[in-house]
């Protein structure tokens, strides 16, 4: 039985969004899991009476009486905040009580609690963020996009490889292609950074096709996009924003709910639909779901967790050579 630690209290819907994900979750699965309410035992417990059928043996509230909110700083929250339901959470991930954390909350101080207190993989230097991101040819991530502002090429190289990892496991891609996003296609391009990281890549990174601008990334060239988190945060939210502007623009002329085309591609940009993804590096599996997600985004956020314990990700991690 899988085990899994859920932040009660994270995310803009919580904790009514978060209960209702668990429901679903739980009437979808085989009695094969447990998750650990973590969060203000009063709120949940009124959550769970318009749920009268739920089997409580599937489920155990933890009380904690904080919450980590959108304006916290990560570097304190440990001091700060000992008591708030998402270090609980990564505390029972630390004492193997739980296999898995599930949090939609502020991801800064989902970064540092986990990376201070689980400490990171084996010769991994800096943990990161990715990103799931729809393409032309199916799908691609973006790896960092908001862990490290700043980084080293021994970072970007070891980025790589986890996200290989990750994809090849969870989403069955043998042979990922890796491209290092640029603002051009020569070795030469770009800054020290970029061009000390494409030297590495190409000597130790199976996979790596070189630089790739920005531009192309939707066109199913690399199923990995590797940057430092400063710029794929930026690259995020620049197509966050581009497909809500589309899709409202698009359906300023259009009637969407006539329109089966429009509805079916709205669907796959919908984030709801993957759940969650992991942080990369850190020793246990703490995955990141959306700070607005729904019951459906938290009912496949742990799907998703289920999953990727199956695989034993951290120990596929443990395996790479960095």
């Amino acid at each position: 039985m899988i085990k899994i630690a859920l932040d009660m209290m994270g995310g803009d819907n919580a904790p009514s969004s978060n209960i209702g994900g668990v429901i679903e979750f739980l009437s979808e699965s085989d009695n094969s899991a447990k998750v650990y309410l973590v969060g203000k035992s009063d709120k949940i417990s009124k959550e769970l009476e318009l749920y009268p059928k739920i089997k409580s043996k599937n489920f155990e509230i933890v009380n904690a009486s904080d919450i980590v909110l959108s304006d916290d700083r990560p570097s304190r929250i440990l001091k700060e905040k000992p008591n708030s339901s998402m270090v609980k959470s990564i505390n029972l991930l630390n004492d193997n009580i739980v296999d898995a954390v599930v949090s939609a909350g502020n991801t800064g101080c989902l970064l540092a609690s986990s990376f201070f207190k689980l400490g990171t993989i084996k010769n991994v230097k800096r943990p990161a963020l990715i990103a799931f991101i729809p393409s032309e040819n199916g799908n691609f991530l973006i790896c960092d996009v908001g862990a490290n502002s700043s980084a080293k090429p021994i970072h970007l190289l070891q980025f790589s490889k986890m996200a290989s990892v990750y994809i090849n496991n969870h989403f069955n891609v043998p042979n990922p292609k890796i491209g290092l996003l640029n603002i051009g296609l020569e070795k030469n391009k770009g800054n020290e950074l970029v061009k000390e990281s494409y030297n590495l890549m190409q000597e130790y990174v199976e996979g790596f096709i070189g630089n790739i601008e920005s531009r192309y990334i939707f066109d199913g060239k690399a199923d990995i996009v590797v940057c430092d988190g400063f710029t794929g945060n930026i690259v995020l939210k620049l197509i966050e924003g581009m497909t809500n502007y589309n899709f409202n623009l698009i359906s300023s002329k259009l009637d969407l709910n006539k329109n089966k085309t429009i509805k079916s591609i709205k669907k796959i940009y919908n984030y709801e639909e993957y759940g969650a993804t992991p942080i990369l590096g850190v020793k246990g599996l703490v995955l990141k779901s959306h700070g607005s997600a729904s019951k459906t985004s938290i009912k496949n956020a742990l799907k998703t967790a289920e999953k990727l314990h199956r695989f034993n990700l951290i120990n596929k991690f443990e395996e790479i050579s960095l």
